[in-house]
């Protein structure tokens, strides 16, 4: 028994150390993308950003976990667990933090904070409609500078008050009515698909108390990473989106670098008959800001949580008259050469006779 419990430890102290996967992250796509998120959110400053490579010390992390919701891309993951059940004939999701003075229990997090929207909206699809959290004092800890999960669910209700849908209520406890909550719980045995860690450390939780958990939100079991405007409940009619990029007409110069760099078509070049437009599609943006890195002329901007104030642009399509080649621009400006004879000069001399 003591080996399995030594064991135990072992895996939990190595669950809470993030996984990144290097092909999804952002720096792999584009040399020049901008996205710092996991370093500015780490309290310890476990992860660095150079010239070079993203760096990440396991030395200093404490395993809070904060990295996780902050990734545009889901590229970084770790091992944790939320706690589901019924309650009084009403879903309910139970999580807290390990100042909480509950760290050896069931659904208790390094920090309360690494729970991301995509976690609160796949819940709320469920029926998860109210959340019990136990927390220590947020202002007193170092990693108190992240967005909470309280700020997240704020978020989200004022999306869901502009659909008049149900909103999500949470209510912090302190230890013991957290306790009495989990206690009341009637368990959810359904099953779901372990990582190879999680396997094992199911297969220890099972030897050393016979302990079925509520519910695994376990990230590194699929394959799927949703976008957040893609778990919204109206996905297809949503007034109020996570993120929205917005085009600026007057700087844009239709070279089409946003639509081709996008990895999840946010932003999109249709051809319809003799027109032609860009489409923005928000429910597909995760804020990687990718194409706000490759934008020479700064024409684009991502908004968060607000309404979509353009679905599409329209554009001018026209021969270029020094060039001859086809181009497009949006329909605000009105040009009659192409990007790329704007920024060269096909009159001037190729060499200069030198005195």
């Amino acid at each position: 028994m003591t080996l399995l419990k030594d064991l135990f430890n072992r895996i939990r102290r190595e669950e809470r150390l993030p996984v990144v996967n290097p092909d999804r992250c952002v720096h792999s796509l584009v040399e020049i993308a901008s996205c710092s998120a996991c370093v500015d959110v780490c309290p310890t400053q476990a992860w660095a950003l150079d010239d070079e490579a993203l760096l990440f010390d396991a030395s200093v992390c404490d395993g809070c976990g904060l990295c996780v919701p902050v990734c545009p891309e889901s590229a970084v993951t770790v091992q944790y667990e939320i706690l589901i059940g019924e309650l009084e004939q009403r879903k309910i999701a139970l999580s807290a933090c390990e100042q909480s003075g509950m760290a050896e229990n069931r659904g208790v997090l390094p920090c309360i904070h690494l729970i991301g929207v995509e976690d609160i909206l796949k819940l709320y699809r469920q029926g998860h409609l109210q959340w019990a959290t136990a927390t220590g004092n947020c202002t007193e800890c170092q990693r108190g500078g992240s967005t909470s999960l309280f700020e997240r669910i704020r978020q989200i209700n004022n999306a869901l008050v502009e659909e008049g849908l149900p909103l999500i209520e949470y209510q912090q406890t302190d230890f013991e009515q957290w306790l009495h909550i989990q206690s009341g719980l009637d368990e959810n045995n359904t099953t779901s698909n372990l990582s190879r860690r999680a396997f094992l450390r199911a297969v220890v939780e099972s030897s050393v108390d016979n302990a079925t958990t509520l519910s695994k939100q376990n990230q590194q079991a699929t394959n799927l990473f949703p976008a957040p405007g893609e778990l919204m409940p109206n996905r297809n009619k949503s007034t109020i989106w996570p993120y929205v990029p917005q085009i600026n007409s007057h700087r844009c110069d239709g070279c089409d670098a946003c639509v081709k760099i996008c990895p999840h078509n946010a932003i999109t070049l249709i051809s319809e008959s003799d027109k032609k437009f860009y489409k923005i599609r928000p429910e597909a943006c995760t804020e990687c800001a990718i194409c706000q890195d490759v934008c020479e002329n700064q024409a684009i901007a991502i908004l968060k949580w607000a309404r979509m104030p353009q679905q599409t642009l329209a554009l001018n399509t026209f021969t270029c008259s020094r060039c001859g080649n086809p181009a497009h621009t949006p329909s605000d400006n009105h040009q009659s050469i192409c990007r790329v004879c704007a920024q060269v000069n096909h009159q001037g001399n190729l060499y200069q006779v030198m005195d």
